[in-house]
């Protein structure tokens, strides 16, 4: 069984980056090929793939994008994603300004602890295997 998990996530890095550039393509390509890169949803929620950094500026500018959400995996965001850290944000602060836009969302304790050792190992630059450990939420 872990044989095969680790085949499917070693054949999932492999395909990835062909298969960005074939969605890339279908985007920029006119007529019935053509992809859009993301749709709206309704005034307040955009769904689509993730945001490259060449769309970070159209997105925050014409769509008034303030935060994405991604499922992602992080080898899929290392490259390719604007993570700087636009606000400079402590984690508490981010759970405040969270809290303020949707107050129907909680952050447990457990889930802050995490993201204040997410933000400890972004801030420091460098994580210890590359990795993050989501295993505490």
């Amino acid at each position: 069984m872990a044989a095969t998990a680790l085949l499917e996530a070693g054949l999932a890095r492999v395909l990835f980056y062909p298969t960005l550039l074939y969605t890339l393509f279908r985007g920029k390509v006119p007529g019935r090929a053509h992809r859009d890169w993301y749709h709206r949803i309704d005034p307040t929620v955009l769904l689509g793939a993730l945001p490259l950094r060449s769309l970070t500026r159209q997105l925050v500018q014409d769509e008034n994008v303030r935060g994405v959400i991604t499922m992602n995996e992080e080898y899929e965001t290392r490259f390719l994603c604007n993570s700087s850290q636009v606000h400079k944000w402590s984690p508490e602060e981010a759970v405040r300004a969270i809290a303020k836009i949707r107050s129907y969302i909680h952050i447990r304790p457990g889930q802050l602890d995490v993201l204040k050792e997410f933000h400890k190992q972004i801030t420091a630059g460098t994580t210890k295997d590359g990795t993050f450990d989501i295993s505490k939420t």
